[in-house]
């Protein structure tokens, strides 16, 4: 029975555990879009602002203006520190929504009496169907949005 036990609560830990570290990287990948793409877009309107003023009506000054708006950097580290520093903040918000989940995999896995992992095997359980009612059904949202109060 111990030895079922044993096999049950380290499979159970390890699926919960794969799949919350997929929803961190998942939502870490989307983290680092959003703050590249919203940086990106910020850079772009600030040099076109700054294109578009003269000091003087000068067909070389607009020229070189011109080349170096066009100029594009192979790699710019702003874009790479952009994606590092989103992909960071969006795991660690992923790890915080998922900190539950992994605490219970963790007690489950890495119990050593069958008393502790019988508790990490049904926290991990009540951790993923709350995650599940909360997440999938709406039923906690507020959906009353058009109706007056």
């Amino acid at each position: 029975m111990a030895n079922v036990l044993n096999i049950a609560s380290k499979t159970a830990a390890l699926l919960a555990t794969g799949a919350s570290l997929y929803d961190v990287h998942t939502l870490g990948k989307r983290e680092a879009n959003i703050k590249r793409e919203s940086n990106y877009a910020d850079d772009f309107i600030a040099q076109q602002l700054g294109a578009s003023k003269l000091n003087y009506p000068s067909e070389k000054h607009n020229s070189m203006k011109e080349w170096i708006l066009n100029f594009k950097y192979p790699l710019q580290l702003s874009e790479i520190w952009d994606t590092v520093s989103g992909y960071v903040s969006g795991a660690l918000k992923g790890v915080w929504y998922n900190i539950a989940t992994l605490g219970f995999s963790a007690l489950a896995f890495f119990a050593k009496k069958d008393g502790m992992r019988k508790v990490g095997i049904a926290g991990l359980g009540l951790s993923v169907a709350w995650d599940f009612i909360k997440n999938s059904t709406n039923i906690f949202e507020r959906t009353d949005y058009l109706r007056r109060k």
